[in-house]
């Protein structure tokens, strides 16, 4: 089969839209993976960071504990007791080698249970000091230490806090050496608990070195890097598993928990402790991720598409098939003098899409001229078949009046009966002429009067009418033989058991809209259910066909059916037919819209 540009199109089109969806897809599985691959990666980088300040915070208030047991033992309570009164310039447990030994070997239980600790000092404001673990610069042990800031800045602290809690001291490097070699101290006073008030008598401190927290390396990731920073300066005390310089670990400080980079950040700050843990990881999973995401998606993508072009090719071949041979038989077609109606198909265009659209349109337009063709068929047909109601006059109504003529003609009456012979010429007159098949008001009333003029010469004082005029009357148009008819229905029905006198009453509304009259007789009326039986009728008769209801129009008879079907053929909805009755008579009101009129059909 020829491959058509518009099958080229469709196929196009389809795998654009498939190509955006599939792409759609992607962002959003890939924002999913995001999303799902970061949180599960925060929460690991949460749990180690949870597991190493765990670590520390056990360390450190076990090293508290100690400190505490130490500051509340009653025989260095009693050692420093006596301390009280020892003002010499140099240091007492160096002076004093039997206190000092018993309190060490007091103190050396502790740093044998508890291998993470450097080293357990004692001292008091005066400087004299003694301690366990691991050696000391041998100037620490005189008066004149090179470093008493350590004196005096606890003493300050414990004066400050008033004797309450206990201190952590972060020093860069041992405060008892010249090596560099951060620690952790946790210092208590030395104090006898039990009375209150108690005064301090020393302090006991435990320090803690920071290499030592090593062993928690084994908590972390292959990926994660650790540091332990001084709080007050953001100096590093210690590093796992990384080299970088401290600019680069400050620079990390201000983007924690954010992930920037591929890399991130989570910080731990505790006040108490004077120390921060920074914890930085590499979301490594992630780009795992991503590039498997994006490698499986391309796969798909191809895929896909392969499969979509071979699919829609065979589906758009067999679904566009009709198509196709429409416009093998739109761009074949030959025109001949029998076809003038069928529509040509513009070659030049490439679409054929565009050429069947083009073809249906002709088509449309010729559809629709044949139909107004058909329709102005129908309308001639409708207005030859009024005509022919409204030429024809009651034959008993035209033998009436003769006979009329002929009983005048030899009584005194007769100089009446050139002008009953002028009114019966001018309603045959207005019957039979064919120049138009509707008339205006003036004619349409006038006819009627020259009908109740014959009556009342018939029947003579028997019958009265009347003839009244609200507006004044515009020159409209309306169907022929639209009042007289419901005139001879007063006669024919309405006062067929009425005695005489008769009465006819005519009122004639005109606005500059639209008209209307309503004839009201005397007579017997017509009774409830008749009347709801013929205005039920009237109703139904509006959903017919125009062919049937001009067969109830029945030549010879214009009864109030045929009055009501060309009303309403004329004027349609905006037709106004209306009937009223009871006992002392009937009234019926006709009329219609001046716009509406004269246009053959009102539907």
């Amino acid at each position: 089969m020829k491959k058509y540009q518009f099958q080229k199109r469709i196929l196009l089109r389809s795998i654009f839209i498939m190509l955006i969806l599939f792409i759609i897809l992607t962002m959003v599985f890939s924002s999913y993976v995001i999303k799902t691959s970061t949180a599960e990666f925060e929460e690991q980088i949460d749990v180690q960071l949870r597991g190493i300040t765990t670590q520390i915070d056990n360390t450190l208030r076990l090293a508290d504990d100690i400190a505490l047991q130490i500051a509340a033992n009653y025989q260095i309570i009693d050692a420093f007791s006596g301390l009280q009164e020892y003002h010499d310039e140099k240091n007492y447990f160096v002076e004093n080698t039997d206190v000092d030994y018993t309190i060490k070997q007091h103190l050396v239980s502790y740093m044998l249970k508890q291998n993470i600790l450097k080293r357990i000092s004692l001292f008091n404001s005066n400087q004299d000091i003694t301690y366990v673990g691991k050696a000391v610069d041998f100037g620490y042990l005189k008066k004149d230490c090179p470093n008493p800031d350590i004196f005096t800045d606890t003493q300050s602290y414990f004066v400050d806090q008033k004797g309450k809690g206990s201190l952590f001291r972060v020093d860069s490097s041992d405060p008892y050496m010249r090596e560099i070699s951060p620690t952790i101290s946790v210092l208590r006073e030395i104090k006898n608990y039990q009375l209150i008030p108690s005064e301090c008598l020393g302090y006991a401190q435990v320090q803690i070195q920071i290499d030592s927290f090593a062993r928690l390396g084994k908590l972390l990731g292959k990926e994660t890097e650790c540091f332990v920073l001084d709080q007050k300066n953001d100096h590093v005390l210690y590093s796992f598993q990384s080299n970088r310089k401290e600019s680069e670990i400050k620079t990390l400080l201000r983007q924690t928990n954010n992930l920037q980079g591929g890399l991130y950040c989570k910080l731990w700050d505790s006040e108490k402790y004077g120390i921060k843990v920074l914890i930085v990881s590499k979301n490594t999973g992630l780009i795992h991720s991503l590039m498997s995401t994006f490698t499986w998606g391309i796969f798909l993508l191809f895929s896909l598409i392969t499969i979509m072009i071979l699919a829609q090719k065979i589906i758009i071949q067999r679904t566009t098939e009709p198509i196709v041979q429409m416009c093998e038989m739109l761009t074949g077609l030959q025109v001949d003098k029998n076809l003038q109606e069928i529509p040509l198909v513009i070659c030049d265009e490439t679409d054929e899409l565009r050429q069947l659209n083009n073809a249906f349109n002709e088509l449309i337009k010729n559809l629709k001229l044949s139909m107004e063709k058909e329709m102005a068929s129908k309308v001639n047909e409708i207005q030859c078949q009024m005509y022919a109601l409204q030429t024809q006059m009651n034959p008993h109504f035209i033998h009436n009046i003769l006979t009329i003529i002929s009983a005048m003609s030899s009584t005194s009456e007769c100089e009446k009966i050139p002008e009953i012979c002028d009114k019966l010429s001018s309603m045959i007159r207005y019957n039979i002429s064919s120049s138009e098949d509707f008339g205006n008001l003036d004619g349409e009333i006038l006819h009627a009067e020259n009908y109740l003029e014959l009556m009342k010469i018939r029947y003579e004082d028997k019958f009265q009418y009347s003839m009244s005029y609200v507006g004044e009357i515009q020159n409209c148009h309306l169907p022929k033989f639209i009042i007289q008819p419901l005139l001879e229905n007063c006669f024919a029905h309405g006062f067929r058991n009425k005695e005489f006198p008769w009465q006819i009453n005519i009122q004639i509304y005109c606005t500059e809209e639209c008209w209307e009259v309503q004839i009201q007789d005397n007579g017997c009326g017509i009774s409830p259910q008749e009347l709801e039986n013929l205005k039920l009728e009237l109703f139904k008769m509006r959903s017919r066909d125009v062919r049937m209801l001009m067969k109830e129009m029945k030549i010879g008879g214009l009864s109030i059916k045929n009055v009501y079907i060309r009303l309403y053929l004329t004027y349609g909805n905006h037709m106004l037919f209306d009937i009223q009755s009871n006992p002392n008579g009937t009234c019926i009101t006709v009329g219609g819209n001046y716009e509406n009129t004269c246009n053959g059909c009102g539907r």
